[in-house]
């Protein structure tokens, strides 16, 4: 997440900003979740692995806990404008990947390149 700026009274809590306490798991499940497809989508772009297996369903979940999460947010009297913008950034990039893997035939993204058993030798 963004490196948060805040005075010593004004620190992420439940005192000041109370929406966290309902909202704590929903923002806990919702960067877990993007952690993971972070990894995988570096691990692509990485050429570690050749594929990235979307499952929609989890996907559209995700999409809808963000949303959801990011308007109960929006409408508090006080929440810390850096969470908010960190979950905004997520849905997007959720967002993109939801039409990447509307675009493929499948649910993986990417072309998978054929894997030689063979021994070239050196």
């Amino acid at each position: 997440m963004l490196e948060p700026i805040y005075l010593p009274e004004e620190e992420i809590s439940f005192v000041n900003y109370p929406v966290l306490r309902d909202e704590q798991q929903h923002i806990e499940d919702i960067s877990a979740y993007a952690l993971r497809v972070y990894g995988a989508l570096s691990d692509y772009n990485e050429a570690v692995y050749d594929r990235v297996d979307v499952n929609t369903a989890e996907l559209e979940q995700y999409i809808t806990l963000c949303r959801d999460t990011c308007s109960r947010l929006a409408s508090a009297v006080s929440i810390p404008f850096d969470l908010l913008l960190e979950l905004r950034s997520i849905l997007t990039m959720l967002y993109k990947l939801r039409t990447l893997a509307a675009d493929s035939s499948s649910n993986v993204i990417g072309e998978p390149t054929a894997i030689s058993t063979e021994d070239d030798g050196l």
